[in-house]
């Protein structure tokens, strides 16, 4: 996560099953096939985490990180749509994280190790079948981070960075959507990303269905095209009548797309192109995943 834009940082994994609608971290190569912690979204154990002991100078707040971060993995747990679930497994010492460790760690950056305008990093490995095993969430120690319910000037919400990149932690790759917890950038004293919004919600029950979910839902899908040539990464948008927005994908290389777990509604469906203030790069493990370059040189159209 950025000041203004960025990508999470992630390290390559092999296969898993492919999910539809939103944004997934999908794998380089692997034609839309989505990364996450169990097969088929079936989670035999909750997904334990460490906190590092180890925090920056530039904290200021009344809460600690801990009670903030406990605070933002029982958000993503709350959501009615998703099965997922963690299980605190304390602090520790160390601060350097380790793709091959199978200890998920919250931790804090060195200075200057993530990168100017970064805001924290996340990273994941797994198995071949695509399964997550090990994943770290790094956290500039660059940056004044708050940890008060109200953020104060010239500081940057802990908890709504956190939100974010539990997000990542989760598979989840950057919203199109600049209102939602997944959007790739956010500012000083920004808490909106707090509380993921429902495109959020239905990217974590897409990939871990809780009861009837999405079974109980509806589905929109179909394809974009320019010249009768499907468009690629397109931000394909399903919004009530009414004028809420609801979820968003991208389009496929052959333009195709599909968004489940939407309520039953009437919906207006726009594509547009992610020229700002979200860009391809933005999404960049979209791309990577079907290895192909985005398609440009075309309008937002509503249907």
């Amino acid at each position: 996560m950025r000041k203004s834009a960025a990508a999470a940082a992630l390290m390559l994994l092999l296969f898993a099953p492919r999910a539809h609608g939103y944004g997934f971290l999908l794998v380089p190569g692997g034609e839309g096939l989505a990364r996450r912690w169990a097969l088929n979204g079936v989670l035999s154990a909750p997904i334990p985490w460490t906190l590092t002991r180890a925090t920056p100078n530039q904290l200021a707040g009344e809460r600690s990180v801990l009670d903030v971060t406990s605070v933002v993995f029982g958000r993503w747990e709350g959501l009615e749509e998703s099965a997922i679930r963690f299980a605190f497994q304390g602090t520790v010492r160390q601060r350097e994280h380790s793709s091959v460790d199978r200890v998920n760690l919250v931790t804090f950056a060195q200075p200057g190790e993530l990168g100017t305008g970064v805001l924290g990093a996340t990273f994941l490995t797994s198995l071949s079948d695509g399964r997550i095993t090990d994943a770290d969430i790094v956290l500039s120690g660059d940056v004044p981070f708050s940890t008060r319910i109200d953020a104060a000037a010239g500081e940057y919400d802990l908890e709504s960075v956190l939100t974010h990149e539990v997000g990542h932690l989760i598979g989840l790759e950057h919203s199109g959507l600049i209102r939602a917890t997944m959007a790739p950038f956010t500012d000083r004293r920004d808490v909106h990303q707090r509380t993921p919004e429902t495109d959020d919600a239905i990217g974590a029950g897409l990939l871990y269905p809780e009861g009837t979910f999405p079974a109980g839902r509806g589905s929109l899908a179909g394809r974009v095209t320019r010249d009768d040539a499907g468009v690629f990464l397109a931000h394909v948008v399903a919004t009530h009548i009414s004028g809420r927005v609801e979820a968003s994908t991208y389009s496929e290389p052959d333009g195709g797309f599909r968004i489940d777990g939407l309520p039953d509604d009437t919906y207006v469906v726009h594509a547009e192109r992610l020229d700002g203030p979200v860009f391809p790069a933005n999404i960049a493990a979209v791309r990577e995943g079907f290895g192909e370059s985005e398609t440009t040189g075309y309008d937002t159209n509503f249907h």
